[in-house]
């Protein structure tokens, strides 16, 4: 434990790892301007984008209001080859800094291509 008696590093249990994914948009008052087709300058529509991604990935980006959108138990699985991995406290940046602030980071070097790649990559395909 570290000055401010918070541990080093924390562990989650596979039974820990979210089982949703969070949608900002349905929070936001002022929500983002839609994405303009370059061909014609309107608003990309669902068709648009039939051409470039699956049905449910285009239902999600379209989608301003579902706050949490259920992660499928097929991704849920794969995730738990390479998560969760911990979180570790940065004790000495902390005391570095100063601060009462209490700092985490993620060390994903084992993941040599990084993990917000492989978890997008394992829920498109």
């Amino acid at each position: 434990m570290s000055k401010f008696n918070v541990p080093y590093k924390i562990y989650l249990d596979e039974s820990e790892i979210p089982s949703s994914w969070y949608n900002v948009r349905a929070d936001m008052k002022n929500k983002p301007a839609p994405l303009i087709h370059p061909g014609t300058l309107k608003p990309l529509t669902f068709e648009d984008m039939r051409p470039i991604f699956c049905d449910e990935l285009i239902r999600q980006e379209l989608d301003d209001t579902t706050p949490y959108v259920r992660i499928p138990n097929e991704v849920l699985s794969f995730y738990k080859m390479y998560r969760p991995s911990p979180l570790t406290h940065a004790v000495f940046l902390e005391e570095l800094l100063g601060t009462p602030a209490h700092i985490f980071y993620k060390f994903e070097g084992n993941n040599t291509s990084g993990s917000h790649k492989l978890n997008s990559a394992i829920a498109q395909a």
